[in-house]
């Protein structure tokens, strides 16, 4: 058999620049969307700096003589007005942001992606190979506290705030926990360390992990319990306090939840994604937040020492604790948690102020994350023992 040559075709002959346009026409279109408007942002960045170098800027100065270019004053200046007005810098940082997202599927340095839009705190599921040391070194520090309180009149109860990733297990990436890091000392060792010392405490993870069958416990896209999770461990928090002073003025409470609307966690933030739209991110939670507010009773009157203070991190300023607390213990409470209080750090403060030095109370409450157990003991979480 011959083949007739005038009927073989050359296969047309593509450009390099085509070929790079073929190649990005065939990305998944959510990476293509987005390399589009990262490049739009790169070149309209560009020439907004350039046409901002300009322009007189009196709140920015950028001053250009010899000795300033030569003490680098002129490029420190030059970088802070490109930092302070860059126009789109924003829209870059989260485009790149997204880029990363699409293209590695998560997750920053700092958080693991799960299963449907779950995203958990990489340090949650890190090695801590010394964490038998620390929590152990952490447990004498807090029986230490204790005597001391106790010798004051004030009962210590510690509650430990379980993990998200040992809770919420079943939306990892395995659908569990790792096997070599349920074998790692954790939240019922520490427990254990605790009650070996007389230390009393409030176990939230039992209840929660037989909550979470029927209801998330955590949001989706943020390190904290949910309102759900939060009134499990309130109920949790509440029945031991009740059982040490059961005679607490009653008091009765009144909860109401706003129209559900987005919530935007704080894993979001650090993945860059929070002004992203959802088709672009795992999407947002949904909550009806809600409020709770006293009826009357329970005591509080001006001068009074408060009977029950919790002292937490932001676990205690999260899913409408403080107010589920109240409700479920029937009784007014004193809330003195902080953002960013890592172990000790609502303590450090409350224990010198005259909130507690004049009329101590009787149920000290302290909340603990129980990520915080296994790192090194800083200098200042001996502090709450110092003198007070």
């Amino acid at each position: 058999m011959t083949t007739n040559p005038t009927t073989l075709t050359r296969p047309p002959t593509r450009s390099a620049p085509r070929r790079v346009l073929d190649a990005a026409l065939a990305l998944p279109r959510p990476l293509l969307v987005t390399g589009v408007a990262f490049a739009a942002t790169v070149v309209g960045g560009t020439l907004g700096a350039l046409r901002g170098a300009l322009v007189t800027d009196v709140q920015h100065p950028v001053t250009v003589t010899a000795s300033a270019l030569l003490s680098g004053r002129t490029f420190h200046a030059a970088e802070a007005r490109l930092d302070a007005t860059l126009p789109g810098r924003s829209a870059l940082v989260a485009t790149a942001n997204t880029a990363r997202y699409l293209t590695t599927r998560g997750a920053s340095d700092e958080v693991r992606l799960g299963q449907g839009g779950w995203i958990f705190l990489a340090s949650e599921l890190a090695p801590h190979p010394d964490a038998a040391r620390h929590m152990q070194q952490r447990a004498d520090l807090t029986a230490q506290l204790a005597r001391v309180l106790a010798a004051r009149g004030v009962t210590l109860l510690v509650a430990v705030s379980p993990n998200k990733s040992r809770v919420e297990a079943a939306h990892l990436s395995g659908g569990a926990l790792p096997a070599w890091l349920r074998a790692e000392p954790g939240y019922r060792e520490y427990q254990a360390l605790l009650r070996a010392r007389g230390v009393l405490t409030a176990d939230l993870l039992t209840p929660m992990q037989a909550a979470v069958a029927g209801a998330d416990q955590y949001y989706r896209t943020d390190t904290h319990w949910n309102q759900a999770g939060a009134r499990t461990a309130a109920r949790a928090v509440a029945a031991r306090v009740r059982a040490l002073a059961g005679d607490l003025p009653p008091a009765t409470f009144r909860t109401t939840a706003a129209p559900a609307t987005p919530r935007t966690g704080d894993l979001l933030r650090l993945m860059g994604l929070h002004v992203v739209p959802d088709a672009l991110r795992p999407p947002t939670d949904t909550e009806a937040t809600e409020t709770t507010v006293s009826d009357g009773g329970g005591g509080g009157l001006l001068g009074d020492a408060p009977q029950v203070v919790l002292a937490g991190s932001s676990y205690g300023l999260r899913g409408n604790f403080e107010g589920a607390v109240q409700t479920a213990l029937g009784s007014a409470i004193t809330n003195v948690s902080r953002e960013g209080a890592d172990f000790s750090g609502s303590l450090r403060s409350y224990l010198r102020d005259p909130a507690f030095t004049d009329t101590p109370p009787r149920v000290l409450v302290w909340e603990i994350p129980e990520r915080f157990l296994p790192l090194p003991v800083a200098a200042e979480d001996h502090a709450p023992l110092a003198p007070f």
